[in-house]
């Protein structure tokens, strides 16, 4: 549950920042029409990555779901954070009330959008820091299996 509770956490934190920094990322660079007018900006930002036990009361739902999922720890050194955790289906059908899998529906993942902080190289000792979207999955759930008529 900790891994759902850093994802948003990590969300709020992002889109606050981008609020805060623009669009373009930690480093906003400003136009002008003069070449000799041409100004750039950085901002330094603190990101708090002191783990919050607010949520400590929520209830895993992973193992209690018809679809139940794991967490998987995903790394890359590219982002801020560079690891991520995300769900993996356990089953390829869903559980029934007795508990036993069944095939006639289909476990599939919940993919989900997070910003992150992606590292881009500016010269040989530093980088920049971009507002990025990165899709991974936060849970699963079972559905229909999908059947293309001809």
């Amino acid at each position: 549950m900790k891994s759902v509770l850093n994802i948003t956490l990590l969300t709020v934190v992002c889109v606050i920042s981008m609020a805060v920094l623009g669009v373009r990322g930690a480093s906003i660079v400003q136009n002008h029409p003069k070449q000799s007018d041409h100004k750039s900006r950085s901002y330094f930002l603190t990101l708090d990555n002191l783990d919050k036990d607010s949520a400590s009361s929520i209830r895993p739902i992973n193992n209690d779901s018809i679809s139940p999922w794991e967490y998987t720890l995903v790394r890359d050194s590219d982002y801020i954070p560079e690891v991520i955790s995300t769900a993996k289906c356990l089953l390829t059908g869903c559980l029934n009330t007795k508990g036993e899998e069944i095939l006639d529906v289909e476990s599939k993942p919940i993919m989900r959008q997070i910003l992150v902080l992606k590292k881009v190289k500016a010269d040989e000792k530093s980088y920049q820091l971009k507002l990025a979207y990165k899709t991974i999955s936060v849970g699963c759930t079972c559905v229909r299996p999908y059947v293309q008529q001809v």
